[in-house]
């Protein structure tokens, strides 16, 4: 078992069979009243964050009379207001629907649907484009402005009229979320019975099996997410100042654990930034006492390339997680010569997660961390590696990455399927996630990850991992960044490996050492039949290397 240095030790209180809202409130009421979040300047304290929960918490109970494991729809980016509407909907039992505010309406009206939301929440600046379907259900919406919280007083800050006017005619209820908190300002009402098997969310994320599902996550899982992860991290030194920058969205469950959720639990200043924005991110540094911040490869690979990011207020960052996608060697050397350079001592620790397990699973700690893996499991989970027929494997074998423990999802959100469903239960009745993910396990329990299951090309009965390539071929001077993936000539299947060069140069030179320098470190079949120059390689929403569109790609011939 890991042993934590005592300067590392949480002051987080173990979880509990309570709601994340009482878990909140648990830990912080011992760091007493400080801010809690800043937003454009102003600083918001707890006192004043636990009253807009209460306000907002007495709207839906009264004026929308939603009851326990109803469900309630967020659509919006990462702000203020998405967790407070959140710890006021979790505080009565709610499930709160968390949606991407920038999916086309039919998908959102689907979801909708689907869930069987009872309200949506959203920003005005999203009321033109969606007011049609949404006046089309007939459900009650919620409209706030980006600037409430940035505002000397938030309940007169104006809705823009452009979202007002888009919601005129219809017969839809708009509320105002100014007008809410300041008509519901001083009540209260009561907090849920205890219940670990209350759904606390739905998270609308890709499922192991790459087709979107409609993801259950328990207050026991995520009260379990937030505990785990204080065994990763150092505590705050500073309450209320030492700060946290939160850009991983909230509709993720990284974003809404490892960012919202955690932030607040332990103490920290949180900002909370809609979208991730190099130029804003490294400002906020500069002006804010920053000592920590999650998160994805690509979003460090812009900061890291700004000249603006190489500056003394780097000396205050404590640590840096890291999850999504593969962090390469080359990426991380950037990272470190750039900190140390400004006097930090940071670490940079790579973790790996997936919604159905709250996000966040494994980790390497600042005190206990191994090159080039994913870390070891966090508290509360438990991981092996299984090979086809679902046994596990010993240390060093590579097979799938299989997950247990208390932050599990309870399963898929189905019509008439099973409550558990998307979960797998083994001849002691224990269930397990089956991740699609290939790893291996080493004798301290630090996984390596070696890649998706359905990203393995195999060419002549051999496996080629297109991780082992992209990590070689970006060690080259000439390369910014590359993914390899599966392509065809004819039937047969090939690698064919995608570049964005980081200099100008002769390409059919740069193919030649490229193969060269593959076929001296890897098997023969791990050797590109087609070598791609693109401009930037495509992503997703969340950051993430879309290999499905490159899969797709045809190339010039």
């Amino acid at each position: 078992m890991l042993k934590i240095p005592v300067t590392a030790q949480s002051r987080e209180y173990p979880p509990v069979d309570i709601s994340c809202w009482k878990y909140f409130i648990r830990n912080s009421a011992q760091y007493g009243d400080y801010t809690i979040f800043s937003h454009a300047g102003k600083d918001h304290s707890r006192s004043e964050f636990i009253a807009d929960v209460e306000a907002l918490a007495a709207f839906f109970h009264r004026e929308l009379g939603l009851k326990e494991q109803d469900v309630f729809t967020v659509f919006m980016p990462t702000n203020a207001e998405s967790i407070i509407t959140f710890m006021a909907l979790n505080k009565m039992g709610i499930i709160v629907n968390f949606v991407h505010p920038l999916l086309p309406p039919d998908q959102v009206e689907e979801i909708l649907e689907f869930t069987k939301s009872r309200g949506v929440i959203m920003l005005d600046m999203f009321a033109p484009k969606y007011a049609q379907m949404l006046k089309k259900t007939g459900l009650p919406i919620v409209l706030c402005s980006p600037k409430e919280y940035a505002y000397p007083d938030k309940t007169l800050c104006p809705i823009d009229p452009d979202a007002l006017r888009a919601f005129s005619t219809g017969g839809v209820n708009v509320f105002l979320y100014p007008d809410i908190l300041k008509r519901y300002a001083g009540q209260h009402v009561n907090s849920i019975p205890e219940g670990m098997n209350y759904i606390a969310v739905y998270m609308n994320g890709g499922g192991t099996t790459g087709k979107s599902k409609t993801i259950k996550l328990t207050n026991f899982a995520l009260n379990n997410v937030i505990y785990g992860l204080a065994g990763v991290i150092t505590p705050v030194e500073n309450i209320g100042v030492d700060t946290e920058l939160c850009t991983m969205p909230f509709f993720h469950a990284f974003g809404l654990c490892a960012g919202g959720l955690s932030a607040l639990s332990k103490g920290s200043r949180a900002i909370f930034l809609p979208k991730f924005d190099a130029d804003q991110f490294i400002q906020l540094m500069k002006t804010n006492h920053v000592v920590e911040f999650n998160g994805v490869p690509n979003m460090y690979k812009k900061l890291v390339e700004h000249p603006a990011f190489d500056d003394p207020s780097l000396k205050n960052i404590k640590v840096m997680y890291s999850g999504g996608d593969f962090v390469s060697p080359k990426l991380l050397n950037k990272i470190y010569s750039v900190m140390r350079k400004n006097g930090s001592n940071a670490e940079f620790c790579p973790g790996y997660g997936l919604t159905e397990c709250g996000a966040v699973c494994s980790a390497n700690r600042p005190w206990a961390s191994k090159p080039e893996t994913i870390g070891q499991p966090i508290q509360g989970l438990r991981f092996e590696i299984w090979d086809d027929n679902n046994k596990a494997l010993p240390a060093g074998e590579v097979g799938q990455i299989v997950i247990t423990g208390a932050s599990i999802m309870q399963g898929y959100l189905t019509k008439n399927g099973p409550s558990d469903a998307g979960l797998y239960r083994d001849e002691f009745g224990t269930k397990w996630v089956l991740t699609g993910d290939l790893g291996k396990m080493d004798e301290e329990g630090y996984v390596t990850f070696v890649g998706r299951q359905k990203r393995v090309i195999i060419i002549s009965g051999y496996n080629v991992y297109p991780v082992d390539i992209e990590q070689l071929v970006e060690t080259l001077d000439f390369v910014r960044e590359c993914c390899a993936v599966q392509g065809y000539l004819g039937d047969k299947p090939i690698v064919r490996l995608f570049v964005v060069k980081s200099q100008e140069g002769d390409e059919d030179a740069y193919r030649q050492t490229i193969t060269a320098l593959i076929k001296d470190n890897l098997s023969r079949f791990s050797v590109p039949k087609e070598i791609c120059f693109i401009d930037e390689i495509p992503r997703t929403n969340l950051q993430k290397v879309d290999f499905m569109k490159l899969s797709q790609f045809a190339p010039e011939v």
